[in-house]
């Protein structure tokens, strides 16, 4: 057994004390600290928020170590037991962070745990040096204020959230008890609602996936003063940020709660259990390079929402502004032309999580989202309405999970086409690995549901003549073949229009078609003026979904099959 316990030499203090208690299998071992976390395919480095190491025996006499990477030092120790102490810095609260104050702690163990690499396996117990009087929410089990792991991998799948005033609500599906516990300034004012909406959605996927292994799951939400929106996915618990805590009540804030809950609890099946093969298991050592980010994040996002106007929890306006929400995010960024979705998954190593250079990627959840929505269809058209995405997404659970093993790109595509009965290298090729656009096929598959995609000119008129984006005067976007693109360059400061400030007219300026507009502007200290004559235009357009006057039997048939409604 791995033993841990967390304390702060003062409730207040920003630093986690950590002290492992190890029996060594060998005279010269090895410890280290994991590089990332799973749901965040980007390095996270997290020794640098390390100080402070030191290794004694159970006399408390010093044992010989060294640093020999970043995230690894090698302990000799000839004792029956190794004692290592350390600090982590604490400062933000997000989705997979760790964070400690005198009001409460917020435990990702995967960012602040030393690890053996070589028995993993073995039992990991954490004591927690918190006052008496605290809850403790986690999906792990609970003897007091200590939580046990079977295995490393466990432990670091299994936040923490402690506290004095953490509010917790609790339902019930199936055999499983669903908790939801909140910190911060949440006014829970509509519990009845927040209960029956999600076992609703519950309820659905986990009729959908036919399977949920655990007795208990815990969503552990901090709701802070600050806007914030973030989620990630665990083994049996998920951990949501989601602010300002002002707004609790209002619609928006309560479909963004809605929404980003049932996109994580999906996860439950989706990434945490049917998995790449990249991933099967994790490796917490190095990039775990993958091209399926379509499937991992991608189908989730597509079924997060569906399963909300699925279950009836929101009803078929509200659907169809996400999906245009998506739409907006797909269509106004020119990376979709240069860069397929599975390089963009690979390369979320890179700079997934960042805007990176411009034009240069796609997103894997909103492109990810399009073409699961287009499997989705295609499946549901073919087998006239007898068969949909969810018989996938069932396969790939009995078929790879239970088994035991991660699927890769190829048993995805193999998956689907058992399901829908007829090769689809050409749906793979398009719309996958290639960069074909999928306006056209999403127009073909969606009137047949009674859908309409309407091509809309961008709202601000320089944009859709210029093609220029602008944020507070600073241009951040440029359109490819666009008037802008034979003159600007990001980070330009636009200062006027016609000798009248940008600042002052931004708002109430109408470009027009085949007129010469005189700009001036900062481009590194230089101020430099242009005249631009627009033409067409059309640049960030983006396609709307709406509904059609098609109100056919067989086309409610087929909404019926896809979205209950």
């Amino acid at each position: 057994m791995i033993h841990y316990r967390l304390s702060q030499k003062l409730p207040q203090d920003s630093f986690l004390q950590v002290e492992v208690s190890i029996k060594p299998l060998q005279t010269d071992f090895e410890l280290k600290l994991p590089e990332w976390r799973p749901g965040r395919y980007q390095l996270g480095n997290f020794s640098k928020y390390l100080r402070n190491f030191k290794a004694v025996n159970k006399k408390e006499e010093a044992l010989d170590f060294k640093k020999t990477n970043k995230n690894t030092w090698e302990i000799h120790c000839e004792d029956e037991e190794c004692i290592i102490r350390y600090e982590i810095y604490t400062s933000i609260i997000d989705g997979g962070s760790t964070y400690v104050d005198e009001e409460h702690w917020y435990l990702n163990f995967i960012n602040c745990m030393l690890y053996q690499p070589d028995n993993m396996n073995q039992i990991h117990k954490v004591e927690l040096d918190i006052p008496k009087n605290w809850s403790i929410a986690c999906g792990l089990k609970k003897e007091g204020r200590a939580l046990e792991a079977g295995s490393f991998y466990e432990l670091v799948d299994s936040p923490a959230l402690a506290g004095k005033k953490l509010q917790h609500l609790k339902y019930k599906v199936a055999e499983t008890n669903f908790h939801l516990w909140f910190r911060g300034n949440a006014d829970l004012k509509n519990k009845e609602q927040v209960l029956d909406d999600f076992q609703k959605f519950t309820a659905l996927q986990m009729e959908t996936m036919g399977e949920f292994e655990s007795k208990e799951y815990h969503f552990l939400f901090q709701i802070p003063d600050e806007k914030a929106y973030h989620g990630v996915e665990h083994l049996n618990s998920t951990c949501i940020v989601l602010g300002p805590a002002k707004e609790f009540n209002s619609t928006t804030f309560y479909n963004n709660f809605l929404g980003i809950s049932s996109h994580e609890l999906f996860h439950y099946w989706n990434i945490i259990r049917i998995r790449p093969k990249e991933m099967y298991p994790y490796n917490f050592e190095k990039e775990n390079y993958f091209t399926t980010g379509y499937v991992a994040e991608g189908v989730t996002t597509y079924y997060g929402d569906l399963f909300l106007v699925r279950s009836g929890v929101k009803d078929l306006k509200w659907y169809i502004e996400e999906i245009n929400i998506l739409f907006k995010r797909h269509f106004e960024n020119y990376g979709r032309f240069n860069t397929s979705v599975a390089e963009s998954s690979w390369d979320l190593w890179l700079d997934g999580y960042e805007a990176g250079i411009p034009g240069r990627k796609v997103s894997i959840y909103v492109k990810g989202a399009l073409i699961a929505l287009i499997l989705d269809l295609k499946i549901i058209l073919e087998s006239k309405g007898e068969k949909c995405l969810d018989d996938v997404m069932r396969k790939l659970w009995a078929d790879f999970y239970k088994k035991d093993k991660g699927y890769s790109a190829e048993d995805y595509l193999k998956t689907a086409e058992k399901v829908i009965g007829y090769d689809l290298s050409d749906y793979s090729n398009k719309f996958i690995t290639g960069c074909e656009p999928v306006e056209n096929e999403l127009k073909t598959l969606l009137i047949q549901f009674g859908f309409e995609m309407e091509l809309k000119a961008n709202e601000n008129s320089i944009t859709h003549y210029f093609g220029l984006k602008i944020n507070e005067g600073i241009v951040v976007g440029i359109a490819p073949e666009s008037p802008a693109e034979k003159v600007f360059r990001n980070g330009d400061k636009l200062i006027s229009l016609y000798d009248h400030s940008f600042e002052e007219v931004e708002d109430s300026i109408q470009i027009e078609e085949g007129k010469s507009y005189n700009l001036k502007f900062f481009r590194n200290n230089n101020l430099r003026e242009v005249t631009i004559k627009t033409e067409k235009g059309g640049f960030y357009n983006r396609y709307i979904l709406k509904e059609s006057q098609n109100s056919s039997d067989p086309v409610k048939l087929m909404r019926k099959k896809w979205l209950n409604v």
